[in-house]
């Protein structure tokens, strides 16, 4: 039986880069659970220009528990556990790991790092739209 074909860096590295956008774009096109984009804002974090990198949904009775990772604009990772409900918000972390993340672009064997990677999800997602040529009159 044959073995299954592994990918080469530059094919990993694109596979990686698309999954991180799909996860960002998806929450920034469907709503963010209310604990979270409180927190957020209190903590000067606009979610609309970071991007959730993973998000966690916990729905303990009476007690509904996020965690997870987001990448904020200013480029710093923080990881996240909230618990939420109708009365009472509790963040048991927000802390900042950007010191943990993969940075690096230039890694023997994996190509791009991870962090790099959301970097650039970032920066693409958050770049203003292209201007449109002007039209060419005769």
């Amino acid at each position: 039986m044959k073995e299954p074909r592994q990918h080469n860096v530059q094919h990993q590295n694109d596979c990686a880069r698309r999954a991180i956008r799909a996860t960002a774009e998806h929450w920034r096109t469907h709503p963010v659970p209310q604990a979270l984009r409180l927190c957020a804002e209190a903590r000067g974090v606009n979610l609309a220009t970071a991007l959730i990198l993973n998000l966690g949904i916990d729905d303990f009775p009476g007690m509904p528990h996020l965690f997870g990772t987001l990448l904020t604009e200013e480029g710093r990772f923080i990881s996240f556990e909230i618990e939420a409900d109708d009365h009472r918000l509790q963040v048991d972390e927000w802390l900042d790991v950007t010191h943990r993340q993969n940075l690096c672009r230039h890694n023997r064997g994996i190509g791009i790092g991870h962090g790099a990677l959301a970097m650039d999800v970032l920066q693409a997602l958050n770049a203003p739209p292209s201007a449109i040529p002007p039209l060419i009159t005769e």
